[in-house]
């Protein structure tokens, strides 16, 4: 079921941290791998929230191409209930 590998996908490190940062801008991959450390990891946590339609990659035509990412309106929306459910239940 969809809904419940959005939540074992939530659970995974870095995951919210990442849709946290990507609020209202584009950040290149170096900016997200900071956040949680590992290359493999970082590249596989994009990949995946990529395949759920939760972020969309963009590469640029600037010199060296880097890669951009921001979240999609889905992306938007499930960080809002994630918020929501951490006030309700008490995290910051």
């Amino acid at each position: 079921m969809v809904s419940e590998d959005i939540f074992r996908l939530l659970g995974k490190k870095g995951v919210i941290e990442l849709l946290d940062s990507l609020e209202g801008k584009k950040l290149k991959y170096k900016e997200l791998e900071k956040i949680i450390g590992n290359p493999s990891t970082t590249a596989r946590r994009l990949k995946s929230l990529e395949e759920y339609g939760l972020i969309k990659r963009e590469v640029s035509s600037e010199k060296y191409r880097p890669v951009y990412y921001s979240l999609t309106k889905k992306g938007r929306r499930l960080l809002f209930v994630v918020r929501e459910v951490r006030e309700q239940y008490g995290e910051t």
